[in-house]
């Protein structure tokens, strides 16, 4: 039906019968029907209501009934009931099938819409599972939201250990442990394969496995799990895709195991296309013919954006990183950003505050954290981790009116909002994938409240109907053969000795690298490489200062770089190419700031005085209060200044990487100070921990060995944890950001791997993230 067809109906109380109708024979599986039921909501709200009660059972939302006031209710609250005797809990009759075939099967491989409740399930199948449980995650992104879903569950669970990396502490009290890491990070795991009793895996986004070279260390990632965990079950998850077995498939995983679709929904979607040119709304139905003809769609006559955030409700708005970085953003929804008024919560200026101190901008202007001031937060990749905790925690407890973000949401975070506007339908991969981002994107609009006897919908604004309903009408399959299958040659070179370890089974457990390449890491030449490292780092048993650093000569600096990149190029077997250097030189740069135990906001006042070249600034400034140079000269010389070149981070190897400046060729006056934050974070998570922490701790660990420099060990503790204090990598190793470990650690009474005891001090540490652990562990 068209959407004029709907509001206009002459005859409301027999559509609306006919959808109930409907949804009790078929169930709530067709998204037009739960699109007319929104309309009718919002149009015939009063007509609607007078049925929720019952609605509410017909679309399985046990959790938002009350006590049944008809037959067809009652029926449906014995249902209720069964799963509540079987399962001691309330669940949608699509959890509790979930939640059986993971019991009953070994392998189970399932798809289902975004308001399917997962973090329900998750809940229980952690209060119920005696055994450790891995969540393996598709990126970093999604980290920090399950964090925050996951210890909610386990509050005042003393005995479950969550953490987002692989280790084992706090054994005294741990009866349980939750991991929650991606497949790249996962590699500890084996380490400890005599330790943990894993029962469970969960690989939520599964279809990661699709992904190119991120689809190859997922599928490795799985078929180690199962040759070193074989008793452990394995749950697939997916959003919308249609032949969720395939992925048990491609792994042989046959028996005692299952796969299921479910197309079950419960909240409805209304669509609306905004045209750009007259700035004006029209509401239309992605489900008819020609939905983009001016006869199928309807003029709008409100602003509905500005009304939802006048009554503050949330708006996301998707738009591509660039749109973010280039700040376009503010000029296009100027009008929008001004209904924001600033916040005076505590709660919300508290989370605010912890993200200026964590970034370091009380000292700079952050155009990041002056939005947050206003309700308007802004997400993608590579907003550091503890931020985005603080951020995705800022817009569950509803303080965040506008949500600027890019695909990192659409990858799956659980942040539900009234209104979801795709100004940017470009998306990465395949066709496929790109009609699967934006399902789940969409997924996001109108989520599913806990408001008893109330139908929830959400808005979806586009400007672009018929490139959005080609990509919306589009389905997505999994490939039943694993890309670990594919012609090595698929992925180049540096990716072929990967491969072939993960199928002959010579991955070395230690470093989580293939066998040969650990062994080329301990060759006697490697070793002086090594070695004339560590003279230069080390100055009377001691790392050198930034400052120590900076004032070596420039062919100094030259010559440890390239020292640190002969490791490198030797861990591949070739010479890096002039982008990779240039990243990798960068890299070094920020690694030895690092390593001196800086915390994050201190490491970015050094890029910041580095790229803005303060030593020449400084110098300006003293010729022009000596009179040398009047105020305008002084304008033009800072203005003719500008930002020192540094390569986009990017993972390596990278070969026929582009050379190419974060910042452009702007003047150090006008460097974004948000884009540094950025910057820094992808260096220190892309490149370093990603891509250089592996080579370069199995070449100094090893050089350790043969031996015995203990310079080299404490090397292989800055690498992994910025420090080589050991209450401050204990405390690391607890899950506290490695951000106040140095002031954590004051308040520390006794630390081992087996429990942490704290001063009374403890209590005047305020921070939101390691709040949290310091209450777990007390």
């Amino acid at each position: 039906m068209r959407p004029i067809d709907i509001i206009k109906t002459k005859n409301p109380a027999q559509l609306l019968a006919m959808i109930l109708s409907d949804i009790h024979k078929e169930g709530p599986v067709n998204q037009e029907v739960l699109e007319r039921l929104a309309y009718l909501k919002k149009y015939y709200p009063d007509l609607v209501f007078e049925q929720e009660a019952k609605l509410m059972y017909l679309l399985g939302l046990f959790y938002k009934t009350t006590e049944p006031n008809d037959l067809l209710s009652l029926a449906y609250r014995i249902f209720q009931d069964s799963i509540l005797n079987q399962y001691k809990s309330i669940l949608t009759p699509v959890q509790s099938t979930i939640q059986n075939e993971i019991e009953e099967r070994k392998f189970y491989s399932f798809s289902a819409p975004t308001s399917t409740g997962k973090s329900h399930i998750l809940r229980e199948l952690i209060l119920r599972i005696s055994e450790d449980i891995v969540i393996v995650l598709p990126s970093r992104a999604l980290i920090s939201e399950y964090l925050i879903t996951v210890r909610k569950i386990v509050e005042g669970y003393k005995e479950i250990l969550v953490l987002q990396f692989i280790d084992d502490i706090n054994t005294i009290k741990t009866r349980k442990r939750v991991f929650i890491i991606t497949p790249e990070r996962g590699s500890d795991l084996f380490r400890y394969r005599e330790r943990f009793n894993i029962g469970l895996f969960i690989f939520d986004e599964a279809q990661i496995s699709e992904e190119g070279v991120r689809g190859l260390t997922f599928d490795a990632f799985v078929r180690r799990t199962e040759r070193t965990f074989p008793n452990a079950k394995k749950v697939f998850v997916h959003p919308f895709v249609e032949n969720p077995e395939a992925q048990l498939t491609k792994h042989g995983f046959t028996e005692s195991a299952s796969a299921q679709v479910f197309r079950q929904s419960a909240v409805g979607k209304i669509f609306i296309e905004f045209d750009k040119r007259s700035r004006s709304f029209s509401f239309f139905s992605p489900y008819i013919d020609e939905a983009h003809l001016k006869k199928n769609k309807c003029d709008v006559s409100q602003d509905i954006v500005k009304e939802v955030v006048e009554a503050g409700g949330s708006v996301l708005v998707y738009v591509s990183k660039m749109f973010i970085y280039n700040r376009k953003y503010r000029e296009v929804f100027a009008e929008y950003i001004k209904l924001c008024p600033i916040l005076k919560d505590p709660r919300a200026l508290s989370i605010i505050a912890d993200v200026e101190r964590l970034i370091g901008a009380t000292d700079h202007e952050s155009e990041l954290v002056s939005l947050m001031r206003r309700g308007i937060v802004i997400h993608h990749g590579s907003v550091p981790l503890v931020v985005r905790y603080l951020i995705e925690s800022f817009a569950n407890e509803h303080f965040a009116r506008i949500c600027f973000a890019t695909s990192t949401l659409a990858q799956g975070v659980n942040i539900p909002f009234d209104i979801v506007w795709i100004d940017n339908l470009r998306f990465y991969g395949t066709e496929e994938n790109k009609t699967l981002a934006l399902k789940n994107l969409i997924g996001r609009a109108g989520r599913t409240t806990g408001k008893p006897n109330s139908f929830d919908f959400g808005y979806v604004v586009v400007t672009s109907i018929k490139t959005f309903i080609e990509r919306f009408a589009g389905r997505m399959t999994l490939n039943e053969v694993s890309v670990l299958e594919s012609d090595e040659k698929d992925f180049g070179p540096d990716f072929q000795e990967f491969i072939t370890a993960v199928k002959e089974g010579t991955i070395d457990e230690d470093y989580s690298l293939p066998k040969t390449k650990v062994q080329r890491l301990r060759n006697p030449e490697i070793h002086e490489t090594l070695s004339y490292i560590l003279d230069f780092v080390f100055k009377d048993g001691q790392l050198i200062t930034g400052d120590d650093y900076q004032k070596l000569q420039e062919e100094e600096r030259k010559a440890l770089k390239k020292a640190f990149a002969k490791v490198f190029e030797t861990s591949l077997k070739r010479n890096l190419g002039e982008g990779e250097m240039s990243i990798l030189s960068t890299a070094i740069s920020i690694l030895l700031w690092q390593i001196q135990g800086k915390s994050f906001k201190t490491l970015l006042g050094l890029r910041f005085s580095y790229l803005t070249k303060r030593s020449e600034q400084r110098e300006i400034n003293r010729r022009f209060r000596a009179g040398q140079i009047n105020a305008l000269q002084r304008q033009q010389e800072l203005e003719k200044l500008k930002v020192k070149f540094s390569p986009i981070p990017t993972q390596l190897p990278n070969n026929g990487i582009s050379n190419i400046s974060s910042f452009g060729n702007v003047s150090v006056k006008d460097l974004n100070y948000d884009l540094l934050v950025y910057d820094t974070y992808d260096y220190l998570d892309k490149v370093i921990s990603f891509s250089l922490s592996d080579i370069y701790v199995a070449a100094f660990d090893q050089y350790f060995s043969v031996t015995g420099d203990v310079r080299a060990a404490a090397f292989v503790n800055f690498i992994r944890y910025g420090t080589s204090n050991p209450i401050e990598i204990l405390l690391i190793r607890y899950g506290f950001s490695p951000e106040n470990v140095t002031e954590l650690a004051t308040h520390v009474e006794s630390i081992t791997e087996e429990a942490v005891v704290f001063r009374t001090s403890i209590s005047e540490v305020e921070d939101a993230f390691d709040r949290y652990l310091i209450e777990h562990y007390r």
